[in-house]
């Protein structure tokens, strides 16, 4: 009788397959960052390509108006009550509040290509953002408009880039802090205009990326672009409200920022807004103004002393989930990355539209 051999099965050994789990474990290593870079690269490409569009809008809006549009209009008021046209100081005082008014983007739709949502708006009212139905606004200030919205933001809300309002502390526009666009106001204040931008157009920015807010109303971890409001009250009474004046920045360093993170470090979950860009078309702070009294990105959050919205005065500041820095649209249509090392006075300087101060591109 023939005796078989038993067969030899081949097969990986435990220690084999330890091995290849470990090197394809290295690989996904080392291959996930260069992944993850190439996504980023990719939507920091889209945000770029946003602000490019957003700022020949404003660029072909300049030439069929002669003049830039406005960061925010005369205080109005929900349909059906009609805008008196007047400021909250006036006699009689207006018969609306401040984010009810249109900004610029909402002005600027018919250059961007967006003439159905311009026409769907009556500008004659203004708007109640979170009203669950506005009957006069709603289906125009409900789009969601895709280039306004960074694809790297994480934040909730229609509104990623924000009109600068230079380096002016509060919602006003004071001349000598002011960017190429401007806010309505008493007082004679210049309409923003290319001839009006005398630092040169290539040296100031127009729009700038801000974070959207959680939109979790405090119940949850902060993002970026949320606000902390009501506090510290030594926001209020600096000099001139003009961050890029000498006096007003020195306090500037040695107080306010001091007090907004020593607020913040006590309050960790405070009074926050967290609706930051939660409507493209409502003029102001919270929602698509923003200044420069930050450095972009700033390891400072924003803490606005102007109690609930936050949206009168304080930190409204650049900031973007790209690493290193922020995208800009410069007033000659251009768009620039600025790191996030960029110096404050550099910074400053880049906010204004006819401060005279000399920049050199390889400044940023």
């Amino acid at each position: 009788m023939r005796r078989e051999l038993p067969v030899r099965r081949s097969g990986f050994t435990l220690i084999e397959l330890l091995v290849v789990i470990a090197i394809i474990a290295v690989l996904i290593a080392l291959l996930l960052p260069a992944v993850q870079s190439a996504r980023e690269a990719a939507r920091r490409s889209q945000c770029t390509n946003n602000l490019k569009q957003i700022a020949l809008g404003l660029m072909n809006y300049e030439s069929g108006n002669g003049s830039f549009p406005w960061t925010q209009g005369t205080v109005s008021t929900a349909y059906p009550v009609i805008n008196n046209g007047k400021m909250p100081w006036d006699t009689p005082p207006a018969t609306g509040a401040e984010y009810q008014n249109f900004g610029a983007l909402a002005l600027m739709l018919p250059f961007l290509e967006q003439t159905p949502t311009w026409n769907a708006l009556n500008f004659s009212f203004g708007f109640n953002p979170f009203a669950l139905a506005d009957v006069c606004q709603g289906t125009g200030i409900n789009q969601v408009i895709n280039s306004f919205i960074c694809p790297s933001d994480t934040g909730k809300g229609r509104n990623s880039y924000r009109a600068s309002n230079g380096t002016n502390w509060d919602w006003w526009s004071r001349d000598p802090g002011s960017g190429p666009i401007t806010r309505t106001q008493p007082g004679g204040q210049t309409i923003g205009t290319i001839a009006g931008v005398v630092d040169g157009t290539s040296n100031t920015v127009c729009f700038f990326e801000r974070n959207r807010g959680s939109n979790n109303g405090g119940n949850g971890p902060a993002l970026p672009g949320d606000v902390w409001t009501g506090n510290p009250q030594s926001q209020w009474g600096i000099p001139t409200y003009v961050v890029s004046n000498p006096m007003d920045f020195g306090i500037l360093q040695q107080k306010l920022i001091p007090d907004c993170v020593a607020f913040v470090k006590t309050n960790p979950t405070g009074v926050l807004w967290t609706y930051s860009g939660y409507f493209w078309a409502a003029g102001e702070y919270t929602n698509s103004v923003g200044n420069f009294n930050l450095t972009p990105n700033s390891k400072v959050p924003d803490c606005s002393a102007w109690g609930g919205v936050g949206t009168g005065i304080g930190f409204f500041s650049a900031r973007s989930r790209h690493p290193g820095g922020v995208n800009v649209a410069l007033t000659d249509g251009s768009v620039r990355f600025v790191k996030d090392s960029i110096a404050p006075l550099i910074w400053l300087s880049l906010g204004t539209r006819g401060g005279g101060e000399i920049v050199s591109s390889d400044a940023y």
